[in-house]
């Protein structure tokens, strides 16, 4: 909800170099994904997003946002299993390219919906792989 509305708000307020900033993080995350290296992917995830949050015009929801993304972070390397031996396979969870192509337009509800979708398809793909200890009583 909160990622979505960030985006959402955003995506009327950017423009000329925000853009093309937006667009070259995109791309560099693209490059991250097909040399493989989780570590470099997730650092150009975050600046990607981030780079579009920061200009939602809202100060509290981008605070929010770090705070979920601190708790979350740790799990987001889990990203990677299930592509240990080709991690560009994360592309096909990734809709980063239909979030700057709703910007650009400036399509606040499509920016939503793919930021939205990026995040819960990433979401499943890790709940699928993952695997927790069992509890005992």
């Amino acid at each position: 909800v909160l990622e979505g509305t960030a985006t959402e708000l955003a995506t009327g307020l950017i423009n000329g170099n925000n853009l093309r900033a937006i667009r070259r993080h995109c791309a560099e995350l693209t490059q991250a994904a097909r040399s493989g290296d989780i570590d470099d992917y997730l650092r150009k995830n975050h600046d990607f997003k981030f780079s579009i949050y920061r200009h939602c015009g809202n100060e509290q929801m981008i605070f929010l946002i770090e705070t979920v993304w601190m708790q979350v972070g740790p799990f987001l390397r889990n990203l990677r299993i299930g592509f240990e031996d080709d991690l560009a396979g994360i592309l096909g969870i990734d809709y980063h390219e239909e979030v700057v192509a709703a910007i650009e337009v400036q399509d606040g509800e499509r920016a939503r919906a793919a930021i939205v979708r990026d995040i819960d398809e990433g979401a499943t793909h890790i709940l699928k792989q993952i695997k927790f200890p069992e509890l005992r009583h």
